[in-house]
């Protein structure tokens, strides 16, 4: 009996492991979806609806490798299909019909929104949603704004990688050690900020028709649903380190007459408010940076007592002027606090955030009326492996 029962097991275990999966499809029937650019149709709107345009980026993986490899030689290795209508879900359906192979949405690397789609109220949210929404697409795609038409980026010829997306996606984690230039926002924040109706900031970028360049960061705010204005590249500089991002890079002062060259190796940020007077808040930030010098023009005694405390100084002027430019058109010109002080407010003073929550930077707008004050600490390192430099 024991026997008979032993081989019975054995009999359905081999049965269970040799079936196949019920919903298995064949790779070659799969088309694979890089990036997605997402502009408004020519039409505008029908029936009150607005009318998208959606172009998917589809891999050809034959033209991926190189003749050497098996890979066919010539040819693009991507496939850019458009189509309109007014649900993203439903035209990438009619998209996949084009192509006669089922939609695979894991790979997404980036998202790109047109300027003109994100600046219509809540409809920014309303084509992301189906990225938040479907179980099969991955939180941690990147999402950008793009100056113009977003199937223009979509369209570049990059030199060195055969994928449009691709190269994007490196360019956007290669801008994570570049000054000014906006780290990846992903569809998991974005969910996260539309739900509390916080503002926030997206790369913007335009194109050559070879290379992506940034413009600054689009400005979205949460309680108008649609983007507001726009951060320059050195408006920029200024909201990364406030907001104690990964900043390393250059900042250019002018020490003595001369041009000095200081790279940050290390920055970072604290924030401290003073919540006594709700409708005056008072916001202390913070930032101490480290680095080095790169060059100097003219000559600069690096080493003589004093320069290089002068130099710190003059570095700390120099940051505290961005921050300060940065903060004034947050608080003057955009009415938006894209900085995370609300969250600041609402995880160590609780009982003063619920009591201004709904005037923070609407109604009363209290964050327009708060004093925040920039403190900057720059230290110097190295100043490199000469004594002094003269040209």
């Amino acid at each position: 009996m024991i026997k008979r029962l032993y081989k019975f097991v054995n009999c359905l275990l081999v049965v269970i492991f040799l079936s196949g999966c019920w919903d298995v499809i064949n790779i070659e029937e799969r088309g694979f979806i890089m990036g997605m650019a997402i502009d408004l149709a020519e039409e505008g709107k029908i029936n009150g609806n607005y009318q998208l345009t959606l172009t998917n980026q589809f891999v050809a993986p034959p033209r991926l490798g190189t003749p050497s490899g098996g890979g066919e030689a010539g040819g693009k290795a991507y496939m850019n299909l458009s189509a309109s209508g007014e649900s993203i879900y439903d035209i990438s359906q009619d998209l996949a019909n084009q192509t006669s192979k089922i939609p695979y949405f894991e790979h997404i690397k980036v998202v790109i929104v047109s300027e003109e789609v994100a600046a219509i109220p809540s409809l920014f949210a309303d084509v992301l949603d189906v990225f938040i929404r479907n179980r099969d697409t991955r939180r941690g795609i990147k999402v950008i704004i793009a100056k113009g038409k977003a199937k223009d980026i979509l369209n570049i010829q990059p030199e060195i990688e055969k994928l449009p997306s691709k190269y994007i996606d490196r360019i956007l984690d290669n801008s994570l050690t570049k000054t000014g230039e906006m780290k990846p926002v992903r569809v998991g924040d974005i969910h996260e900020y539309l739900l509390a109706e916080s503002s926030f900031v997206l790369s913007e970028v335009t194109s050559d028709g070879t290379r992506i360049f940034f413009e600054g960061g689009a400005v979205y705010k949460g309680d108008v649903h649609r983007l507001i204005g726009k951060l320059n590249l050195k408006e920029m500089l200024g909201f990364e380190l406030i907001t104690d991002q990964r900043v390393q890079g250059p900042i250019l002062v002018n020490f003595n007459d001369h041009l000095t060259t200081y790279s940050i190796r290390e920055a970072n940020s604290k924030i401290n408010i003073d919540t006594q007077n709700p409708e005056n808040i008072k916001i202390d930030v913070i930032i101490k940076l480290e680095g080095e010098i790169q060059e100097t023009f003219g000559t600069v005694l690096l080493q003589k007592e004093g320069v290089i405390n002068a130099l710190e100084k003059k570095i700390s002027e120099k940051v505290k002027e961005i921050a300060n430019q940065t903060v004034e058109k947050a608080q003057k010109e955009l009415e938006a606090d894209v900085f995370g002080f609300a969250d600041n407010l609402e995880k160590f003073h609780y009982d003063t955030w619920e009591k201004i929550k709904g005037d923070w930077d609407k109604g009363e707008k209290y964050f327009s009326k708060s004093t925040i004050n920039i403190k900057v600490r720059a230290e110097v390192r190295s100043d490199g492996v000469v004594e002094k430099s003269k040209k």
